[in-house]
């Protein structure tokens, strides 16, 4: 029953993706932008026919990888079980994901109907919401291998993985919000949350480490 409601929801996102495509057809032009510069302005293109069916087929194959490990997760036996609260949580990210996909799809498709000069306004704050439900979800992951910050350290220890996956789910609501204004802010301003992304992420590797040690000295 979980598997049909899974491929049903799944199916719904894809077709939802390319109706919206087929819709648009008739208007887009020959070339269809798909790849924009740091200054948002468009510097790759692809056929129309091509691009009818290059998001759905994407949205397609995450759902699936998506939907698989998920399923996986689940079933697995010992300590790094999906528990089944987790598992809800993962499944309300991944329907966020088929929504941001559209999204996305959405916004490239006003560009090439002529409705916007570049996908940013509608791009960013997608990010922005995303990254904001994953910044509220990781605190409350438990150990597992298919979601949160899974480093080697951080999946044998109870304190290291809840000390990383709540310091980077801070960080990425934060970052979140960012993504969420940058449209207010000149393009320049874009790169500050990629800059503090990879700020995190160097940040939650350290800091998950030393609570790790401090573990391990602590016990002996």
């Amino acid at each position: 029953m979980r598997l049909m409601r899974d491929i049903t929801e799944g199916l719904l996102w894809v077709a939802v993706c390319y109706f919206a495509g087929w819709l648009a057809y008739p208007h887009l032009p020959e070339e269809v932008p798909i790849h924009f510069n740091v200054k948002w302005q468009p510097d790759g293109w692809v056929h129309r026919e091509t691009f009818l069916w290059l998001m759905p087929s994407m949205l397609a194959l995450l759902w699936l990888i998506l939907t698989v490990c998920f399923w996986l997760a689940a079933t697995e036996k010992g300590q790094l079980m999906l528990e089944q609260t987790d598992l809800k949580l993962l499944l309300s990210l991944r329907t966020l994901i088929g929504a941001f996909t559209l999204s996305i799809h959405g916004s490239i498709l006003a560009v090439g109907l002529g409705w916007l000069s570049s996908p940013r306004t509608t791009i960013l704050p997608s990010i922005g919401v995303l990254f904001i439900f994953i910044g509220s979800v990781l605190p409350k992951l438990k150990r597992n291998w298919v979601a949160g910050v899974r480093l080697p350290w951080t999946l044998v220890n109870d304190g290291a993985w809840k000390s990383a996956n709540r310091f980077c789910g801070y960080g990425f609501i934060v970052i979140g919000l960012l993504f969420t204004l940058a449209p207010l802010l000149p393009y320049r301003f874009d790169l500050i949350p990629f800059g503090l992304l990879l700020a995190l992420i160097l940040g939650v590797v350290v800091q998950s480490y030393l609570v790790y040690r401090r573990s391990n000295t602590s016990s002996l």
